[in-house]
C-alpha cells in the first residue's frame, strides 16, 4: 500500500511539474527573470484553483507559419489545460518581422475557454492593455505581455468565480488612444439602421433592387484591425500526458505590431 500511495504522489507531483515549468517559455528571451517568475506564480495559482493553464511562448520568428496554425500545434504540443475540461489558452509573441508579415501578439484559446476569452473579448483586451506598450517609443513587449496576461487571468478568474488568494490581479492601466464613446456606438448603430431601411432609394447607379446603391462593409476600430480571429472547427481531439490536455479550434485573437 506505501508503494502504490507513493506512486501516485509521484504522479500528482509530475502533474504540478507540467503547469510549473510550461507557464512560460521566453525563447525571444523577452521577459526579465522577476517577470518570468511572476507569471510562473499566477500560472500555478490559476492552475490549482481551476485546472486551466494560461501559458506564454515567445519566439524570435515564427518561420512564415501562420500565426494562428502555430498557436494550434503548440496548445497541442504543452497539453495545455485539462482534458476534460478543455481549460488551456496560450499568448504567442513573435519578435522578428517576416517578409511581409508583421510580428505577432495572439493569444489562442482552448474550447472551455471560449465563453470566458471570446475572440472579440481577447481583441478588445490586446488593444487597450497590449498594444500601447507594442506601439511605445521605445517598444516595451514584456510589459505587453505581463499586463495582457494579468488581463486575461482575471476574465479566466472570473468564469471560475474564484475567491481568496485567488482573486484577479491588477493591472496597469495605460494612456493608449480611447475607446469609442458609448453615444458614438448608439449614432453609428442609428446610422446603419437609417441606411438599412431609408437611405439609398433612387439614388445611384444600378446594382440592387430600386436601383439602391449598394455601400461596402463597415468597420469598427477595436474589433478588426491589424489582427485574427480564430478560425476552422472543432479540430482534434484530447491529448495523452498526466495532466490530459484539452482541444482547440484555434479560437482567440491577435494583432500585428
Amino acid at each position: 500500500m506505501f508503494v502504490v500511495a507513493l506512486l501516485f504522489a509521484l504522479i500528482g507531483t509530475a502533474t504540478t511539474a507540467h503547469a510549473i515549468t510550461e507557464v512560460v517559455v521566453d525563447d525571444a528571451q523577452i521577459l526579465s527573470p522577476q517577470q518570468e517568475a511572476e507569471l510562473r506564480e499566477y500560472g500555478i495559482r490559476l492552475f490549482g484553483a481551476t485546472k486551466a493553464e494560461l501559458a506564454v511562448r515567445t519566439v524570435t520568428t515564427l518561420e512564415d507559419e501562420p500565426v494562428e496554425e502555430y498557436g494550434v500545434r503548440k496548445f497541442r504540443e504543452l497539453q495545455l489545460g485539462d482534458k476534460e475540461l478543455e481549460n488551456g489558452a496560450l499568448l504567442i509573441v513573435s519578435t522578428e518581422p517576416e517578409g511581409t508579415n508583421e510580428r505577432k501578439f495572439h493569444l489562442t484559446v482552448g474550447y472551455g475557454l471560449e465563453g470566458a476569452l471570446p475572440d472579440g473579448k481577447v481583441g478588445r483586451i490586446i488593444d487597450e492593455v497590449a498594444m500601447p506598450y507594442l506601439t511605445a517609443k521605445p517598444e516595451q513587449p514584456d510589459l505587453a505581455i505581463m499586463e495582457a496576461y494579468k488581463a486575461f487571468y482575471n476574465e479566466i478568474a472570473a468564469e471560475y468565480g474564484l475567491e481568496g488568494d485567488e482573486l484577479p490581479v491588477e493591472y496597469a492601466q495605460t494612456e493608449g488612444e480611447p475607446g469609442i464613446p458609448s453615444f458614438l456606438v448608439v449614432l453609428i448603430i442609428l446610422y446603419i439602421l437609417f441606411r438599412v431601411f431609408m437611405g439609398g432609394g433612387g439614388r445611384g447607379g444600378g446594382g440592387g433592387p430600386r436601383g439602391r446603391s449598394r455601400g461596402g462593409p463597415i468597420f469598427f476600430p477595436g474589433s478588426m484591425g491589424g489582427g485574427s480571429g480564430g478560425f476552422g472547427g472543432r479540430s482534434g481531439g484530447g491529448f495523452g500526458g498526466f495532466g490530459g490536455g484539452g482541444s482547440t479550434g484555434g479560437g482567440g485573437a491577435g494583432r500585428s505590431w
